[in-house]
C-alpha cells in the first residue's frame, strides 16, 4: 500500500503518460506548491489540472476538493480549470471541468450502476473519461 504522497505522484505520472500517448502537450509547474499539477494544451488553450489518485469504493470514485490539514482555499476558488481523477484499480482517466462540480468539499463519479434505481444527480464517470 502506498502512502498519500506516493499515490499523488503515481497519479500525476500515470495521467501525464496517458495524456502524452493521446497526443496532448503537457506542462508541469516549477513550483511544487502551485494550485494545479499539470497544464495541458487542449482545444486551442491551456487547462490547469489538479490530479487526484482514486480507488473505487461502492461503485464510486470520491474526489476530495479541499485540503483540511492545510489552510488553503478550495480548488474551486483557486487557479484550477479541471480536476483529473486517476482510477488506480481500473487504470482509467477522467477530466471534470471545475464548473461542473457543485460542491467545495468532494465530488463523486459513479463507475458502476447503483444497487437502487436512482439515476438522478449521478455523475457518470464515462461522461468525463479521456
Amino acid at each position: 500500500m502506498h502512502d498519500t504522497h506516493s499515490k499523488g505522484i503515481i497519479g500525476e505520472f500515470e495521467f501525464v503518460t496517458h495524456l502524452l500517448k493521446k497526443g496532448y502537450t503537457v506542462l508541469t509547474p516549477v513550483n511544487p506548491n502551485s494550485s494545479y499539477d499539470l497544464v495541458v494544451e487542449m482545444e486551442g488553450g491551456f487547462q490547469r489540472i489538479q490530479i487526484k489518485y482514486c480507488t473505487p469504493k461502492n461503485g464510486t470514485l470520491r474526489i476530495e476538493l479541499d485540503r483540511p490539514m492545510r489552510k488553503t482555499k478550495y480548488y474551486k476558488d483557486r487557479d484550477v480549470d479541471m480536476m483529473g481523477a486517476y482510477d488506480s484499480l481500473n487504470d482509467k482517466f477522467y477530466l471534470i471541468p471545475i464548473q461542473n462540480i457543485p460542491s467545495n468539499r468532494r465530488f463523486y463519479l459513479r463507475v458502476e450502476k447503483p444497487n437502487s434505481a436512482q439515476e438522478k444527480l449521478i455523475h457518470w464517470a464515462t461522461d468525463y473519461e479521456i
